[in-house]
């Protein structure tokens, strides 16, 4: 299926839904969203949820995009300063963000008339480590994008093709301070100033700034930006006036982990391929046994669960096929990379993960 058959699915998706509340960032999913659902006439309503340790001019954007975009646009409030697990930085944190979130933009769009809410989660981002991807269902949202098989590198190539402004900084500021450090106002403030002044010195695309035991990591989406003597003392001056002890640089440059399969990870056979993927999370497997024997789908069949041993037997598009616990995913008898890309696409969204 072509990027413009995907696209087409997706407004004929708003068509069916009419009405519908976004979960807006302004980031490429969203602002996809936004556009496509204004394209098929859809009434809209973008709800932006500020946890006040975004980037710098993250509302603004929203409220500009939004306002470009004609579409009514809702903002809701809540200081994740003042919630527990978020500043004690636990490995929950990302959860209890989105529990927080998906309910009061669920229940903020029922007040508006609201009944059914989207968000712009894509078939890319279920290969990723977001555990946060559970409230998703928890809270019953819709997912058009992948409801259309549209992956991160379609969507990006669209926006761009058709000059569509989306926003690149859209990323929690929390993520940047190191798992179980304290998050702090303060700590917030500086990355985000130290992050805004990298990107302004370098002109670089993407910037993050790594925190750890107030040792400064910086990473940038192109490393030749940086790379000026002039450049980096301005920088490291301006870092160490916001009292980092250490000023690193990352030097692997921040890259796409977006392509669905890596060639490493087929495995050739006498006439077929195997598909040999490792997600980077836990598979709960009693659960994915569930959804998938609930669900119909043509694609799948088959499904033996053998807890016991870790994993599920099935076939996926009529292959022998293994889920297993700790986040093996093996297909066999694909044609070639095409073919098989179509079967983890097929099965990827009945996969449910552990914490």
């Amino acid at each position: 299926m072509n990027t413009n058959i995907k696209i087409n699915k997706v407004k004929e998706i708003f068509k069916d839904y009419g009405k519908v509340a976004l979960a807006f960032s302004g980031g490429a999913d969203s602002t996809l969203l936004a556009y496509l659902a204004k394209e098929a006439g859809a009434d809209v309503l973008a709800i932006t949820y500020d946890n006040q340790i975004f980037p710098t001019g993250f509302l603004e954007f929203a409220k500009r995009r939004t306002s470009e975009l004609g579409i009514r646009h809702e903002i809701i409030e809540n200081n994740f300063l003042d919630v527990g697990d978020v500043v004690e930085n636990t490995p929950q944190r990302c959860l209890v963000c989105r529990r927080l979130m998906y309910g009061a933009i669920k229940q903020r769009a029922f007040d508006e008339g609201y009944e059914i809410i989207i968000d712009g989660n894509n078939v890319t981002d279920l290969t990723h480590d977001r555990p946060g991807i559970l409230m998703k269902y928890e809270f019953e949202i819709e997912s058009p994008f992948i409801e259309a098989e549209l992956e991160t590198p379609e969507i990006h190539k669209f926006l761009d093709e058709n000059n569509i402004e989306y926003s690149n900084s859209t990323t929690c500021l929390a993520t940047r301070v190191k798992t179980n450090e304290i998050v702090t106002i303060d700590k917030v403030n500086r990355i985000d100033h130290c992050e805004g002044y990298v990107k302004e010195i370098t002109g670089s695309d993407v910037v993050k700034l790594r925190e750890e035991k107030n040792v400064a990591t910086i990473e940038l989406s192109d490393l030749d930006t940086i790379l000026d003597k002039e450049k980096i003392d301005s920088i490291v001056e301006e870092l160490k006036l916001s009292q980092f002890d250490k000023i690193l640089l990352n030097l692997k440059a921040i890259e796409s982990d977006d392509e669905l399969i890596l060639d490493d990870e087929l495995e050739k056979g006498a006439n077929k391929l195997t598909l040999r993927k490792r997600l980077p999370f836990g598979i709960n497997i009693l659960e994915t046994d569930r959804i998938l024997k609930n669900k119909e789908n043509d694609h799948i069949s088959n499904i033996e669960t053998i807890e016991d041993i870790g994993y599920i037997k099935l076939h996926i598009d009529e292959k022998e096929s293994r889920i297993f616990r700790d986040g093996k995913i093996s297909i066999k008898n694909n044609k070639n990379k095409k073919d098989a890309k179509e079967s983890l696409v097929n099965i990827l969204p009945y996969i449910r993960r552990t914490v």
